[in-house]
């Protein structure tokens, strides 16, 4: 199961699992007590694995969390439930499982528990549903089971630099990416500004601002890349390599201003 996060297009950490007790005779129960750690400040995918002795469909999943904790599931579905990965229909005798998306609020330092309550149909032993006359074998029925989130200190840098040069015609004015990608936490806020500039170099920030933000929002999501937009404008500067300062503001537990550099190649 491990290999089914790039599948999915998204980073899923896989808990291990555990046997619990069922609700009815599908005997469907979920087998995670514990999903995969998170740290404060990160979002990120985890799973609860399920496990049936009878076939049930029609599959939905949601999810409660404490307060300040953000829970978000997958768009293919609308955005308001999660169901199982391989379908809507849960197999008897087989295993899969269902993912969410947790934010956890960087004030969130210890374990908590989240409530998650399952819905499907349960129809007959093969999970076919038939009519009969005005009657239909197939009902419904949930399962609700507490799983606990442990949450760890982050580990790595908050982000990484990945544009560390940049190339320029002398005489020109043109915008330039510079890359970063963030660590295992998000990272709201994060704006880039230039420091001292050698004689006959001036920058510019999109929208006039008094600094570059992240061009797919104000956060840098952790584990994704994003980029800032500088102008540079280099029509008096001779050709040669310069190191331009950078200044690096974002906010995590609390508010943060770190210093990077950038070459600037001008031909």
């Amino acid at each position: 199961m491990a290999l089914l996060g790039p599948l999915l297009g998204w980073s899923l950490l896989l808990p291990a699992t555990a046997a619990n007790a069922g609700a009815d005779n599908s005997n469907v129960r979920a087998e995670t007590p514990m999903t995969a750690p998170l740290a404060p400040g990160e979002s990120a995918w985890v799973a609860v694995v399920w496990a049936a002795d009878k076939t049930v469909t029609n599959w939905s999943t949601t999810v409660s969390a404490p307060a300040g904790v953000t829970v978000s599931y997958p768009t293919t579905r609308g955005g308001a439930d999660t169901s199982l990965y391989g379908s809507a229909t849960l197999v008897g005798k087989t295993r899969d499982f269902t993912a969410f998306r947790l934010a956890v609020p960087y004030s969130q330092r210890t374990s908590f528990p989240v409530t998650v309550t399952s819905t499907y149909t349960l129809c007959g032993d093969n999970g076919q549903c038939k009519n009969r006359g005005q009657r239909n074998e197939s009902r419904t029925s949930s399962t609700t089971a507490t799983v606990t989130v442990p949450v760890v200190p982050a580990v790595g840098p908050p982000f990484t630099q990945e544009t560390i040069r940049v190339a320029i015609a002398a005489g020109s004015s043109d915008f330039q990416q510079i890359s970063f990608t963030g660590g295992q936490t998000d990272l709201a806020a994060f704006s880039v500004r230039v420091g001292a500039l050698p004689a006959g170099l001036e920058v510019a920030y999109p929208g006039d601002r008094a600094a570059s933000t992240l061009n797919g929002g104000s956060t840098l999501v952790g584990r994704r890349t994003d980029h800032v937009g500088i102008r540079f404008a280099a029509t008096s500067l001779p050709a040669g390599t310069y190191t331009v300062p950078l200044t690096i503001s974002y906010t995590a537990a609390s508010p943060v201003t770190t210093t990077g550099t950038v070459t600037l190649v001008v031909s």
